[in-house]
């Protein structure tokens, strides 16, 4: 009989310890083989469509939550005047869906971080973006990003100068009155702003002959009119200028973010006013380059009847500086991240058993998609909590509820307590 110790060692013991190793090795290289595969494989995708202004929007966001991954494939993406073009991938399996109530609910706002940690605990094979995405917040800083690189411009295209006022104006289907939150912006507001500035105006891009721009013309006889030369060219014009009057569109509203503009001037109205278009949040607060100026909240018609509604506003806006703001906006969005990282997903089931039949169907991916978009704005409990035992426990909980800054005491675990490590039962 051959000697077994050539190949097993001197004794059983030493090769069932090599063995085990072995196989402790290839457990860890399957693992890590698979999770390979599966960050090769996960795609984020985006739903709705629009204009390039929304698009953009929606695939900024998608950078976003690709960023708090780590990985991932963005699809399902058209931007011609950047060159992107990313295919339509059809989804396999189980995924996590940001619905467009649930991004609706949270004022256009993405929980990237939030999706980030439900995918590492779940089988999550994809991330479906299904609401238009529009809050400021979504989108990577200048920081974060070099948009200058990423969304190159036009070589050698022109902006206006410092000496000038870039007016955005909007017409085309608006004019039409296909969305009352579109909304025109009143001569007076514009004769405004020249006069505070000193500077040439131009007004820039769709100058369709209509009974507002007669008015227009009329308040400003003496200034340039640059009708649109194309949609890349309108948006580098407005990128490249100096100071720049935003028109009630995305389209504009993505010009100047992307810009180097040394002012921006923003009308809060239409679907530019987070208290009007609820479903989006698009005031850049925290950067000092935007003016911002309130207007009433008021519906656009037929560019026919346009005095019916610009009338009643022509005077009654206001300039309104950031902190002011600040106390009118809601700021409550990104909570939902520490909402979602608090889910217990056993104790979520306990206290709504109807859930069990979610989880035998989708696992942990059904439970976080449940809570996600619809249980945190039920108000619905995420993980057991003895109210009683924790404010006992923890004093200052109590007096930051009677002081408002904190909901509840479930809120001030989810928003803090868990990052401390505070126990929620005896």
């Amino acid at each position: 009989m051959a000697d077994k110790s050539i190949f097993w060692g001197p004794n059983q013991s030493e090769f069932n310890f090599v063995y085990w190793q072995f196989e402790i090795f290839t457990i860890l290289f399957v693992e890590q083989l698979l999770l390979i595969l599966v960050k090769m494989n996960f795609l984020i995708k985006i739903w709705a469509q629009g204009n390039p202004g929304n698009i953009l929007m929606m695939y900024l966001s998608a950078l976003k939550i690709r960023k708090h991954l780590g990985y991932g494939d963005i699809t399902n993406v058209k931007i011609p005047i950047f060159g992107i073009d990313l295919p339509d991938i059809r989804l396999a399996g189980w995924g996590l869906h940001n619905t467009a109530y649930a991004n609706g609910r949270q004022a256009g706002y993405v929980p990237a971080p939030g999706l980030a940690h439900a995918v590492r605990h779940s089988d999550a094979k994809f991330i479906s973006l299904e609401g238009y995405c529009q809050h400021v917040k979504n989108f990577p800083t200048r920081e974060e990003l070099d948009y200058e690189q990423f969304f190159s411009a036009i070589p050698n295209g022109d902006g206006g100068g410092d000496d000038e006022l870039v007016i955005n104006i909007r017409g085309g289907e608006i004019l039409r009155g296909i969305h009352q939150d579109y909304t025109l912006l009143p001569p007076e507001y514009y004769y405004y702003l020249v006069a505070k500035t000193g500077k040439k105006p131009i007004f820039y891009g769709q100058l369709d002959e209509s009974p507002y721009m007669t008015e227009l013309r009329s308040f400003f006889p003496h200034a340039t009119f640059i009708q649109s030369r194309g949609v890349r060219e309108d948006f580098d014009f407005l990128r490249k200028s100096k100071h720049i009057v935003l028109c009630v569109s995305t389209f504009s509203w993505m010009a100047a973010w992307m810009s180097n503009a040394t002012t921006i001037h923003f009308p809060i109205a239409g679907v530019l006013n987070p208290m009007q278009h609820t479903t989006s949040m698009l005031l850049p607060l925290d950067d000092p380059r935007y003016k911002f100026y309130m207007f009433p909240v008021y519906y656009g018609t037929h560019v026919d009847q346009y005095r019916d509604y610009l009338d009643p506003v022509r005077t009654t806006w206001q300039p309104m500086e950031p902190d002011k703001l600040r106390e009118i906006v809601p700021d409550g969005e990104m909570y939902i991240n520490d909402y979602i990282r608090s889910l217990n997903i056993e104790e979520y089931i306990e206290y709504y058993p109807e859930k069990s039949s979610v989880f035998d169907l989708f696992g942990n991916i059904g439970i976080y998609n449940d809570y996600m978009n619809n249980g945190f704005f039920d108000n619905r409990a995420a993980f057991k909590l003895e109210r009683g035992f924790y404010t006992r426990t923890y004093h200052q909980v109590g007096l930051d509820m009677s002081c408002g800054r904190i909901k509840s005491e479930r809120d001030h675990y989810a928003r803090i307590g868990q990052y401390m490590g505070l126990k929620r039962m005896p």
